[in-house]
């Protein structure tokens, strides 16, 4: 999912979300901000995925300190993930086998690179860094279901992905540049049944400097943030890969939604647990710290954690009450400089 530059090079870590049922769960939003046009055919998937980013991180202020750079549609890379997902698609009908996967097979039809910094590449887009982030969804049937409309499936699938711990930090990336890519077939499989594939990617990046996206010093934010509403009340660690709780108790549990904090590298981000809290009406939400420190994930390519230094996750340990307001105070250090973030947000069905 997400993809940490290094040096030059431009190589990331790889980690994607198994989701095969879709979900309508809530994300960061507010009726107050100004959601920034992105030309995407409407009631297309690409279109609804980029309303509840867009919105998500002009509230919370992913969006950076100047305004001369903001997240902006490319249409390379929007090729870039439209190639992936109709590959996985095929690729998943050709073999019998859901597939979802950052990789791709030469030889394989529809190959366009194997990694996605070589497929963005393959369009003409020469990144200085990128992240990638997907979702899946099948489903097989007898007799058609209500099915959402495309528009409603590209904002569930985003939505999806903000309720992770890897692909939330994925979609909150500091590339200015964003594509995104649905590809939907239904092929019946048997006499009576027919199977519905559908895949969604985002990719995250950008070519030079002038498009990276910069907080500011000391600046730390959050998603979910104040203003916040529809938050998902619960997050599954064992349906992302990798799975951010791997050998802990939280493996197979139904925790809260992650809450991310963040900052610009390479400045280093600490929550102090102690002095953090997450209370409903007064009553205290048991949490946990995922960290640089403590994330049990190693990405294979540099044999570094996938949290950055620059990153930190808080994560109630059980799932929330629907249609509920928490109060978050998080407090620590940036660079040994203290802080402290408190908001409110709200919970949705």
């Amino acid at each position: 999912m997400n993809f940490k530059p290094m040096a030059h090079t431009g190589t990331f870590s790889l980690s994607l979300i198994l989701s095969l049922s879709l979900v309508a769960c809530g994300g960061g939003g507010g009726d107050s901000v100004a959601v920034v046009p992105a030309s995407y055919v409407p009631g297309s998937a690409e279109q609804g995925a980029w309303l509840v980013l867009s919105e998500a991180r002009s509230l919370c202020g992913f969006d950076g300190s100047n305004p001369l750079v903001k997240l902006a549609r490319n249409a390379k890379l929007d090729a870039a993930a439209l190639n992936h997902s109709k590959y996985l698609v095929d690729l998943s009908f050709a073999t019998g086998d859901s597939v979802l996967s950052h990789l791709e097979t030469p030889g394989i039809p529809g190959f366009t690179g194997v990694y996605p910094w070589d497929r963005a590449v393959d369009q003409g887009y020469n990144y200085k860094a990128l992240a990638e982030i997907l979702t899946a969804t099948v489903w097989d049937y007898t007799y058609p279901p209500d099915f959402p409309t495309m528009e409603e499936r590209g904002a569930s699938s985003m939505r999806s992905l903000l309720n992770t711990v890897y692909h939330l930090s994925g979609a909150m990336y500091e590339g200015a540049d964003v594509g995104l890519g649905a590809y939907l077939k239904t092929t019946m499989i048997s006499a009576s049944t027919w199977r519905e594939e559908y895949r969604f990617g985002a990719l995250n990046g950008y070519e030079t400097i002038s498009r990276r996206i910069t907080l500011g010093a000391q600046k730390v934010v959050t998603y979910p943030c104040q203003g916040s509403s529809n938050v998902p009340t619960a997050f599954a660690p064992a349906e992302e890969s990798p799975n951010p709780f791997i050998g802990t108790n939280y493996a197979s549990a139904i925790v809260g939604p992650p809450i991310y904090l963040k900052v610009d590298a390479p400045q280093v981000l600490t929550v102090n647990t102690a002095s953090s809290s997450i209370t409903q009406d007064g009553f205290a939400v048991p949490f946990v710290v995922l960290t640089n420190a403590n994330d049990p994930n190693v990405d294979p390519l540099d044999e570094e954690p996938y949290i950055t230094p620059s990153e930190v996750f808080v994560i109630p340990t059980r799932a929330l009450q629907p249609n509920a307001s928490y109060q978050v105070s998080l407090n620590g250090t940036v660079n040994n400089v203290a802080f402290n973030r408190s908001f409110t947000m709200t919970t949705g069905l």
